[in-house]
């Protein structure tokens, strides 16, 4: 009884969610959630439903919480604003069927942004998302910190020099201090 109840909590969240927290019918819901690039489900097929999707482990994480043909994703903003995506990556925005970075603030506030440097809104395999733009981004980051990774290169923050590596916790723990292919080994 208990996780039917939650299934139907996570549902009616994210219904809210989708409909800018206004309950209301079917027909907003749809136009609201479902917009024309969900795919139907091919004829004959087996694909999710809306609850099977809304009670997936995709749809907390990445936002997946329509049905779109054999797969889920989101239908809307409100899906990527309530995923861990959102707070993670700063992927709070529904574009091309996922979720992308929304905006500079989304981006600096991320978990990416204090992990991995990650803290300027930009561009990722042509979408929006969140990225190093330079070294003074890495340099605070956990990674740099813990695993050398103090040098921008391509919207990233990689192991690139020998006093990257000397620096981090993986040299002084580990002992590896030169760095290889953009980590240190």
């Amino acid at each position: 009884m208990r996780a039917q109840s939650a299934g139907v909590l996570a549902w009616a969240l994210a219904f809210a969610a989708c409909n800018d927290g206004q309950p209301g019918v079917a027909a907003t819901f749809a136009a609201n959630c479902y917009p024309a690039d969900l795919q139907p489900c091919p004829e004959g097929a087996t694909c999710p439903s809306t609850a099977q999707c809304l009670a997936g482990p995709g749809c907390k994480a990445q936002g997946f919480c329509r049905p779109d043909g054999w797969q889920c994703s989101p239908g809307c903003d409100g899906d990527c604003e309530a995923a861990h995506v959102c707070q993670w990556r700063g992927a709070c925005k529904r574009a091309q069927s996922q979720c992308v970075a929304s905006s500079e603030k989304r981006c600096q506030q991320s978990d990416f942004c204090r992990w991995e440097g990650h803290c300027h809104l930009g561009q990722a395999d042509g979408l929006p998302a969140c990225v190093a733009q330079s070294d003074a981004d890495c340099k605070p980051s956990d990674q740099c910190v813990q695993d050398g990774a103090c040098t921008h290169l391509a919207g990233r923050c990689v192991a690139a020099t020998k006093a990257d590596c000397e620096s981090a916790q993986i040299c002084k723990v580990y002992g590896k201090c030169k760095p290889d292919s953009g980590v240190c080994k």
